[in-house]
């Protein structure tokens, strides 16, 4: 009997060496005509490449039955990094590409998701230094972008179950290849709905977006020319205050900023502290009312402006909350503070 107990946790053992292990999963066209791509590392006596595998079928599950046949041992996807999604396929329904990853319990759901432009194969084809970790690589670097408030940080996950919440919409890392054929963060992907609008917001825009989300990574940090001048900040805390009328929103937003860059200095004289400080109100003001204006424009309410109004002002609520917040008034007034302004103060 003891001896037994010691055995029950290997029922359901599977053996890595019995399996082409995914580290990265992408797809590309429509329901109907659907590419995937599937990466995995394979040891040789000398080297560790990446094998690509292509499937194609009607559906997502469809695609990975084509791409079994192809392969010499069973896909397993249970330590799959990331999952990327061509611009054009997104623009359909994306939670028809991700659900197959909630139907079979050996899949994770803490993978991140991106959206690609053009075409999936360059991405897949990556310089030899990255070849043995490609699905790690994609995952590190969109953990990179998330800790510097770039981009909001979402998995399958949280993803997906966003995707049925009516009153928020998605903003998915987009990646470029640049001309060195090396991914590039580009900003964020902007959603209505369950599918991609075709709008992105730059990097930089997509700290500011965190800043509004309340979704701060690690640093955010954001410059500006200030009289011919490089001013580089911090964003060391965001205090948000939202006033929900009829036909407005207004949000207020109280910045503690630490100055990271200043080569003009002098910040100790208060004139001067005072001056940037409101030139930096302003511009960040200014920044953040075109993004929510670009937000407006798409119809993707990523920063959940819809759940405050729905938990707090019913009343005010509509069922089809994307159109109408694409007709609301909102202003965005910024006031920044600047708490530290070097090392040692």
């Amino acid at each position: 009997m003891f001896v037994s107990i010691l055995l029950v946790g290997c029922w359901d053992e599977r053996l890595y060496k019995n399996s082409s292990v995914i580290s990265l999963s992408g797809f590309e066209g429509r329901i109907g005509d659907v590419t995937a791509y599937y990466a995995y590392p394979e040891a040789t006596t000398e080297e560790m490449k990446t094998i690509v595998i292509t499937g194609k079928g009607v559906s997502p599950r469809d695609v990975r039955q084509d791409a079994e046949l192809k392969v010499e041992q069973t896909l397993d996807l249970s330590v799959l990094a990331t999952v990327l999604i061509s611009e054009d396929t997104a623009k359909d329904d994306i939670y028809e590409y991700i659900d197959i990853y909630f139907r079979d319990a050996t899949n994770p759901i803490t993978s991140k998701v991106a959206i690609i432009q053009g075409e999936l194969k360059p991405f897949f084809e990556l310089s030899q230094d990255f070849q043995s970790t490609t699905g790690e690589f994609y995952n590190r670097f969109i953990l990179s972008l998330e800790e510097n408030s770039l981009v909001i940080p979402y998995t399958v996950q949280t993803a997906g179950s966003l995707l049925f919440e009516p009153a928020q919409d998605l903003a998915l890392p987009y990646i470029k290849m640049d001309e060195e054929n090396r991914p590039v963060g580009d900003g964020l992907a902007l959603f209505s709905g369950r599918s991609y609008t075709g709008e992105n917001l730059s990097a930089t825009q997509g700290v500011l977006l965190n800043v509004l989300n309340e979704s701060l990574g690690r640093t955010a940090r954001i410059s500006y020319l200030y009289e011919g001048s490089p001013v580089s900040i911090v964003i060391n805390r965001s205090k948000k205050d939202v006033n929900v009328s009829e036909k407005e929103i207004q949000i207020n937003n109280k910045l503690e900023v630490v100055v990271s860059e200043f080569p003009r200095d002098h910040l100790k004289d208060r004139e001067i502290r005072l001056a940037l400080q409101q030139f930096l109100s302003k511009q960040i003001e200014k920044d953040m009312n075109e993004i929510m204006g670009k937000l407006q424009e798409a119809k993707s309410d990523a920063i959940g402006l819809g759940r405050i109004v729905r938990a707090y002002h019913p009343r005010l609520y509509k069922e089809d909350w994307s159109e109408h917040f694409a007709t609301l008034n909102i202003p965005i007034n910024v006031d920044v503070e600047i708490v530290k302004t070097g090392i040692l103060y």
